[in-house]
């Protein structure tokens, strides 16, 4: 093995390793907690001393490299932590983080560039894809965490709302109904879980339930809580039924979510038929018309 390839492997290694600490770092996961809530204990996140110190080393290093290249206006400033919050991270040190880590995957893009362009004999071409793939790969990251949070928060929402309507028919008040069902979804849909606490907990500082409701939806971005603060406070300002509004709601956002598979099950015709072109097609038609062809070129017209 040549240097070049044992540099190569190095760095692809390296390259592994750090995005395998930095999901790490992101999602953590704590598989005794479906068997300490099904045991009936209460569910406490419990922090692991390897884990706490790997995420405080990353975060050290995030903010040594994000320090050079922080945002110098609000708006900038204000633009990241809007998607950061629709994503679902609301760690102070989030911010800094994803700057820091644009520095250094940028870093590593340009050496992985570097070696890749060096081997293609093209070092320019390979340092400029390799730097930008490096510092674009944190906001795809980015972009990826918001999908993923937007899709929890809609796929969990039809059943909070009937949690909430068994509440709020029990007796208890939309604050309450909202914590109880927010501790109840805390296994099954995680993050609706949390926001849902983040509401209760603003209402319980002080702030109004319209105004707690009005910024979660702002918070998440998501179109279904939007419109589930606006028929809350609707309800709560005209008297109406808050438990038939909530109902009706659920089946409403079920109706939403059976029309957009139907809509992806009938685009899925037209999405196969690219690829039934270019590599069913060609296999079946060589399959088919390869002998044929083969004798035809054999036979005694084509030998003369």
């Amino acid at each position: 093995m040549d240097d070049q390839t044992l540099f190569l492997v190095c760095v692809s290694g390296a390259v592994a390793l750090g995005g395998y600490f930095v999901s790490r770092l992101f999602i953590g996961r704590d598989h005794g907690r479906l068997r300490e809530r099904l045991a009936g204990r209460r569910v406490e996140t419990k922090k692991v001393e390897g884990g706490s110190r790997t995420r405080d080393l990353f975060q050290r290093i995030g903010t040594a490299a994000a320090k050079p290249f922080m945002p110098d206006s609000r708006e900038k400033m204000s633009e990241l932590r809007r998607k950061l919050s629709r994503a679902g991270i609301y760690s102070s040190a989030a911010f800094k983080m994803v700057t820091g880590m644009k520095v250094i995957c940028l870093l590593i893009g340009l050496i992985g560039g570097y070696v890749v362009g060096a081997m293609v004999e093209n070092v320019l071409l390979g340092v400029s894809l390799g730097g930008l793939a490096g510092y674009m790969t944190p906001t795809i990251w980015l972009g990826m965490q918001i999908r993923t949070q937007q899709q929890a928060l809609e796929y969990g929402l039809p059943d909070a709302l009937d949690l909430m309507v068994v509440c709020v028919e029990a007796g208890l008040a939309v604050d309450a109904a909202m914590q109880r069902v927010g501790s109840e979804l805390e296994i099954a849909h995680p993050r609706l879980s949390k926001e849902m606490e983040i509401t209760h907990l603003e209402t319980r500082v002080g702030l109004s339930r319209s105004e707690a409701l009005k910024n979660m939806g702002a918070r998440t971005g998501s179109a279904a809580l939007q419109s589930l603060a606006s028929m809350l406070i609707q309800a709560e300002r005209f008297g109406t039924s808050i438990a038939g509004a909530l109902r009706i709601h659920g089946e409403s956002l079920r109706s939403t979510r059976q029309f957009k598979a139907e809509e992806m099950a009938a685009k899925a015709s037209v999405k196969m038929s690219f690829p039934l072109v270019l590599f069913i097609f060609p296999a079946t038609f060589l399959i088919l018309a390869g002998p044929t062809v083969i004798g035809l070129l054999n036979s005694p017209f084509f030998k003369d």
